[in-house]
């Protein structure tokens, strides 16, 4: 079963049990698919890559919302941001562990045959397709600088 199909399957899932907060989180993501259906040459369904893209877009809105609702003291809104970060990561493969993650950059940097902070582009577009979803930009971009740093 697809993605998109398992979307579909919860979406009904939740409609049956009236979980109206999953139900949110799940019509947010599949109206993100449902866009990205109406472009030019879309296939009629979408690939699980492109759906788990859609998911982490959603994820990290979230999560800085949920950043702005913390900073300005609104604990009600950042306990419905963290429970909603919680049903969309359901949809996501599980993330790498840091020691994951050093692995595929140092395979990365010694690929590309980087040697310094210079070569920083090649090394991240080579280890950002090896986690392909499991670890955010961000996260990889650290280790990438903290191996090279060393």
């Amino acid at each position: 079963m697809s993605l998109e199909e398992r979307l579909s399957e919860d979406l009904k899932t939740a409609m049956r049990e009236k979980n109206e907060r999953r139900l949110s989180v799940i019509r947010m993501i599949r109206s993100g698919i449902l866009l990205e259906k109406k472009k030019p040459n879309a296939p009629a369904t979408l690939p699980d890559d492109a759906v788990i893209r859609l998911v982490q877009a959603h994820v990290k809105k979230v999560k800085e919302a949920l950043e702005t609702a913390e900073k300005v003291g609104r604990s009600d809104l950042a306990a419905e941001a963290k429970a909603e970060i919680a049903l969309a990561e359901v949809y996501l493969p599980a993330a790498l562990s840091d020691a994951e993650l050093e692995g595929i950059v140092r395979g990365a940097i010694a690929e590309s045959g980087a040697t310094g902070p210079a070569a920083m582009g090649p090394i991240m577009k080579a280890a950002m397709g090896k986690v392909a979803g499991r670890a955010d930009g961000k996260r990889v971009q650290e280790a990438v600088k903290r191996i090279l740093g060393s």
